[in-house]
């Protein structure tokens, strides 16, 4: 398409007319061979029927009468004729009775009719009578027509090729003019004697002559535009660059800057430095507070003569010598950070002290990744600092957790999030009355990833939401078939989220299974989001779903709020289960939260009841249900 887009314009008219003339005569020729191969045709089957037409009758009558030799007389009388190639006559019983074929030359065109005779003056059939015809009139007239055929074609090509000089004549002057443009230089004057004088032509080369005396007359303004422009072209370049290396805000030398200048050394040390709480700084004061606090702390590492960066957000960084040593490099780090809790800052009207965290990568290869892995491990021990250490394996655990994400992902989509269901026991009565809802993993192999070991992460790269969904679609749709009730844990992630309640409401709805399903929510989430909580139990309530604490007894036990939030169950921690028969105070906390339970009408599990022993002492204390191993482990359903 593009060679044809670039053509001359010569051969793209002489392209066009080929293409129309050919569709025009391959669409004559073809309606003309066929109307000719129809027409003979249709002649010669219509001669050959007229042969049957004559004898058939005198035929059946021989047939009927059993006159044999009158019947080959009368066939003999039409098989002389010399288009006649093939005769045949076969009875009603399938036995041939007369047959004529004579040594022929094979035709390419054969004409085969066949007539049923029957009895005289009924239509009960006595045999068939075949006759083949000769297409040698066909033959002929087709090659009359092939050869009609092939002297279009040559006059065609012929009549083409004189066309096309044709053009090629009246298109001369454009070549013309082509050349005289394609050798013109700057400052010439063009000047056109075409041997042709129609007007396009001559429209062409005056518009030409025009266009000459216009550049002529702009030529001195145009170059000063040109200079104008240079000299702003220098100064937005240098304009730019100063913005591409620096940052708008603090005019500190940027992130850009900084990948640029590690470049010049195979192996660097750096510091990224961050500022503590700054969000809620930002929150609490304002944006525009926020960017005059950065510029005090970018003025400030000015100050401190190591030529700061700032990388982002809150974080700046530097470039230490190579030539510090491990003691010197901490000693310095040590000595900034105590002059910057030192510094005063201002606030609107307010002087503040500041905390800032810093991680370090000494003569690394990825001194900016290690750099933040450092600062990273620092904020998670609540250190002021720390330095990269590549035996600690940070950054291969960093790696597993993107591996395990991207796992989540393809399990999600391949859909190998599965449920297992634990029983949950009357203590009493011994009978399985519920269900706790597990999430598991299934591999490719089909073994199973257990939740701890995708969980976290998938809360941290916003799958948890998704995984929620399905453990709630899998669960009520297994439930909507069964008699038991069953549970499902719910994170503050999942009872925040607007999409996933609408999706809960509307599976539970689709399964009919609100009225026996458990939300298990961690004590810990109903205190930091009680309002929050609140409102979700009330949502699901009014829908006949119950409400579990999860985890009860493992922190601080707020009582006030197990009223507020109106519970069914209480499922006490685990780590005051599963050591209740050795530890007298575990036991006395039990106690009491069962108590208090009873008390208030609200239900208790135990979890992590793995031994008889375990069993028998909750069910004297009078904890209603019991899950664990020694009652049921996980397994599908």
């Amino acid at each position: 398409m593009n060679n044809f887009k670039n053509a001359k314009l010569s051969t793209k008219i002489f392209i066009t007319l080929i293409t129309a003339g050919s569709i025009i005569l391959l669409v004559l020729l073809l309606s003309t061979y066929f109307i000719v191969r129809h027409t003979t045709l249709s002649a010669e089957e219509q001669k050959a029927r007229l042969l049957l037409d004559t004898v058939d009758k005198s035929v059946a009558i021989s047939l009927f009468l059993g006159l044999t030799p009158t019947i080959d007389e009368k066939l003999a009388s039409i098989a002389k004729l010399k288009e006649v190639t093939h005769i045949t006559l076969i009875n009603e019983y399938g036995t041939i009775l007369y047959s004529y074929q004579p040594d022929t030359t094979p035709q390419s065109h054969t004409i085969s009719v066949s007539k049923t005779l029957f009895k005289p003056n009924t239509i009960i059939p006595i045999g068939t009578l075949s006759l083949t015809y000769s297409g040698k009139t066909v033959d002929e007239t087709m090659m009359y027509f092939y050869f009609l055929l092939g002297l279009i074609s040559l006059i065609s090509m012929i009549s083409l090729l004189l066309l096309t000089s044709w053009i090629n004549h009246l298109l001369f002057p454009i070549k013309h003019i082509a050349n005289k443009l394609h050798n013109f230089k700057p400052g010439e004057s063009l000047s056109f004697d075409t041997p042709y004088s129609q007007s396009e032509f001559l429209d062409i080369i005056n518009a030409f002559d025009a266009m000459q005396q216009s550049v002529k007359n702009y030529s001195h303004t145009i170059e000063s535009i040109n200079q104008d422009l240079e000299q702003k072209v220098k100064e937005k370049t240098r304009e730019l660059t100063q913005n591409l290396y620096h940052d708008t805000l603090t005019a500190l030398p940027n992130r850009l800057k900084l990948q640029e200048d590690l470049l010049l050394f195979p192996d660097n040390t750096i510091t990224i430095f961050n500022i503590d709480d700054f969000k809620e700084i930002n929150d609490f004061f304002g944006i525009d507070a926020g960017d005059d606090l950065l510029n005090q702390i970018a003025y400030w590492l000015s100050e401190m003569k190591v030529q700061p960066y700032r990388i982002g957000g809150d974080e700046f960084a530097t470039i230490l010598p190579r030539d510090f040593s491990r003691e010197k490099i901490q000693r310095n780090i040590e000595s900034l950070l105590a002059t910057f809790g030192e510094r005063n800052f201002i606030i609107g009207d307010e002087t503040f002290h500041l905390r800032a965290t810093i991680g370090v990568a000494i003569m690394s290869d990825k001194p900016l990744i290690h750099a933040d892995v450092a600062l990273n491990k620092a904020r998670a021990l609540k250190k002021p600092y720390s330095l990269y250490d590549p035996s600690e394996g940070i950054e291969e655990q960093y790696k597993m957790n993107i591996a395990m994400s991207a796992q989540i992902r393809q399990a999600l989509i391949e859909h190998r999030i599965v449920c297992q269901y634990q029983p949950i026991v009357n203590c009493k009565t011994g009978v399985i009355e519920k269900y706790e809802t597990l999430v598991r993993i299934q591999r490719d192999d089909g073994t199973l990833i257990p939740p701890n070991d995708f969980l976290p992460i998938a809360q941290k790269t916003k799958l948890y939401s998704n995984i929620t969904q399905e453990v709630i679609y899998q669960a009520c749709h297994t439930f909507a078939q069964r008699t038991e009730h069953f549970s499902i844990n719910l994170s503050s992630t999942d009872i925040l989220d607007p999409y996933t309640l609408a999706n809960i409401e509307r599976i539970l709805k689709q399964t009919g299974t609100a009225s026996r399903v458990v939300f298990e929510i961690l004590e810990s989430e109903g205190i930091e989001n009680f309002e929050e909580v609140a409102s979700f139990i009330t949502r699901m309530k009014e829908l006949g779903a119950a409400i579990a604490i999860d985890d009860f007894g493992s922190g601080y036990s707020n009582f006030e709020n197990i009223l507020k939030l109106n519970v069914d169950f209480l499922k006490i921690d685990g780590s005051l289960i599963r050591t209740i028969d050795q530890n007298s105070r575990h036991r006395i906390v039990v106690e009491s939260i069962v108590d208090f339970a009873h008390r208030i009408g609200i239900e208790t599990i135990a979890e992590f009841v793995a031994t008889e022993e375990i069993l028998t002492i909750i069910t004297e204390l009078g904890i209603t249900y019991s899950q664990g191993y020694y009652t049921g482990k996980p397994h599908f359903l």
